[in-house]
């Protein structure tokens, strides 16, 4: 099993970090030229007729001609969109032999409380900046083809309108520290989706859209049509169908007549259908799920039912998160014999709640190959974060630069006393077996 964490530099950031604790814990022409008959007073009657036959002939011989013109021109629109159609699937064919690989992380809760967004603002700006909180995970995320992050928090443009626990609104300028990090797939399906109603989903839809159309945004929609469209994502050759789907909404409803606007894991029906259609479709098929129960170290009964019948359905890889905790990563066989790498629970990405297990999150990190033999994941990782809050510092971070100087003075020992790095490993392993 490769392990791409342990080739990680211990970042610059860390040593930021470290002074900081110091200091302070996007029809011309139509044929023939028209012929005019001139005729004055006293003209042959016979000579007129004769001109008059020539003009018929004369006419008919360019109507030949223009009928000949056509036929050809037809003729040749015809063989050229035959050619145009050959070619084209000729390169559907090179494409889909054609050989390849990707390295693909995903990151779990994006979780912004109020202590998360009071930290990012800048009031030199005027702004809330994030954009420093992940410069200690940026160069590894950045190293990747692919990377996805679940931002569970819904945005508004409002700022009047921010809000923490347990209704989530969160700045639009988060997006801007989620694509500087590097992520190139964002999830927006969650249990907070829908915390300030419509006017949340079309704030992040408007937003995303608006200013980082390359983004591509799962799991909210503004039509049907979106609704009832596969999302693709093709890299290095390898194209892979993406899905993002919720349990719930913390109990509300979406208004009547629009179902559409976010993905819930009650359309079973449809979502199965979808991965069935994809199957055929993509290389691979990846389903982001926001399922579970919160604060479990073990996927739910209802969680591995569902999950199974996705696999039997065609997905390849199945990423989970919500419960604010990791859980173990699996390689599951159906009794169907289908197969389906399941990462259970990615925990918390960056977050401030002060529990010991949800300060300590987990990343995705699979290499998808494709060759004659199909496409599949050839190896995988686990990578375990950590995020680090002490008075107006929070960072997220791979647990293999984490050390016990920032454990030490970490917000958590004021609920959790005795953080260590030693500490965050045994959890780890204790959880994830890894």
């Amino acid at each position: 099993m490769k392990s791409f964490a342990k080739k990680l530099i211990i970042p610059l950031c860390l040593t930021v970090l470290l002074t900081s604790v110091t200091a302070e814990a996007g029809v011309a022409g139509h044929g023939a030229a028209a012929r005019e008959a001139e005729s004055g007073p006293g003209v042959n009657m016979t000579q007129a007729a004769e001109e008059t036959s020539a003009a018929a002939e004369e006419t008919a011989a360019a109507a030949e001609t223009e009928a000949a013109q056509e036929t050809a021109a037809a003729a040749e629109t015809e063989a050229a969109q035959e050619t145009t159609a050959a070619a084209e699937t000729e390169a559907a064919a090179q494409s889909s032999a054609a050989e390849g690989s990707l390295t693909m992380i995903a990151a779990g809760d994006n979780l912004v409380h109020e202590y998360v967004y009071k930290n990012a603002w800048n009031a030199e700006t005027g702004t809330y900046d994030f954009i420093p909180m992940y410069e200690c995970i940026r160069d590894l995320i950045r190293s990747r083809d692919l990377a996805v992050v679940n931002q569970e928090t819904i945005f508004v443009s409002d700022n009047s309108l921010l809000s923490t626990f347990p209704a989530f609104g969160t700045p639009q300028s988060m997006g801007e520290a989620i694509v500087d990090t590097g992520f190139d797939v964002v999830l927006s399906a969650t249990n907070h989706t829908w915390d300030k109603g419509l006017r949340g989903v079309s704030d992040t839809l408007t937003y995303w859209k608006t200013c980082h159309p390359e983004i591509r945004l799962l799991g909210i929609h503004e039509s049907p049509e979106a609704f009832n469209t596969i999302d693709y994502v093709e890299k290095n050759g390898i194209r892979l169908a993406m899905f993002n789907y919720t349990y719930g909404l913390n109990g509300f409803s979406l208004p009547a007549g629009q179902p559409y606007l976010v993905n819930l894991l009650a359309y079973k029906d449809k979502f199965l259908q979808d991965v069935r259609t994809a199957e055929s479709q993509a290389d691979m098929t990846v389903c982001f799920l926001h399922i579970g129960e919160e604060y479990h170290y073990a996927p739910t009964a209802f969680q591995r039912a569902y999950v199974t019948e996705l696999a039997d359905a065609g997905a390849d890889l199945v990423i989970c998160a919500h419960p604010h905790v990791v859980e173990p990563v699996e390689e599951l066989t159906t009794a169907a014999g289908n197969h389906a790498l399941v990462y259970w629970s990615l925990g918390n990405f960056l977050a401030s709640q002060t529990r010991t297990d949800t300060i300590l999150g987990g990343l995705a990190d699979v290499t998808i190959t494709k060759d004659a033999a199909g496409t599949r994941v050839t190896s995988y990782d686990f990578i375990p974060t950590v995020i680090h809050f002490s008075g107006p510092i929070e960072r997220v971070m791979p647990l293999d630069t984490y050390t016990d100087e920032l454990a030490a003075v970490h917000h958590v020992n004021l609920t959790q006393p005795g953080l260590t790095v030693a500490k965050l490993r045994d959890l780890w392993h204790s959880i994830t077996g890894r």
